[in-house]
C-alpha cells in the first residue's frame, strides 16, 4: 500500500515540476483514496460490532483486506484503523483548501 502511495507521489512530483498539474490537482485522487479507504473501514468495523453477521469476527469488503493485517482483528483495531483514516482524509481535505488558497494568492501576485 505504501508503495502506491509512494509511487503516486514520485509521478504526480513530475508532473507538478513540468507544470503540466498543479498541486491541488495531484492532492484530489488521494483526497478520493482516504474517503473511500474511511468508509471501507467504517463499514467493516460496523460489521464486527454485528454478531449475527459473520461467525466471528472478520474483514468484510474488499479495500479493507488490503489496509488491514492478517492477523490480530479485534473490534478496537478496526475502531482505530478507520479513525486513522477518517483523520487522514479530514487532514488532506484540509491541506486541499490551504493548497488552493495558496495557489490562488500566487496566481493573484502574477497578474
Amino acid at each position: 500500500m505504501i508503495f502506491i502511495i509512494l509511487l503516486y507521489g514520485i509521478i504526480a512530483g513530475v508532473f507538478i515540476s513540468k507544470r503540466k498539474m498543479k498541486m491541488s490537482q495531484a492532492v484530489i485522487p488521494m483526497i478520493a483514496f482516504a474517503i473511500l479507504s474511511s468508509v471501507a473501514l467504517g463499514q467493516n468495523y460496523t460489521k464486527s460490532l454485528i454478531p449475527e453477521v459473520n461467525d466471528g469476527i472478520g474483514i468484510s469488503n474488499f479495500l479493507a483486506t488490503f489496509l488491514l493485517p492478517e492477523d490480530g482483528w479485534t473490534k478496537e483495531m478496526f475502531l482505530s484503523k478507520f479513525e486513522l483514516y477518517l483523520g487522514i482524509s479530514i487532514a488532506l481535505i484540509l491541506l486541499y483548501f490551504l493548497i488552493v488558497i495558496v495557489e490562488n494568492i500566487k496566481s493573484n501576485v502574477k497578474a
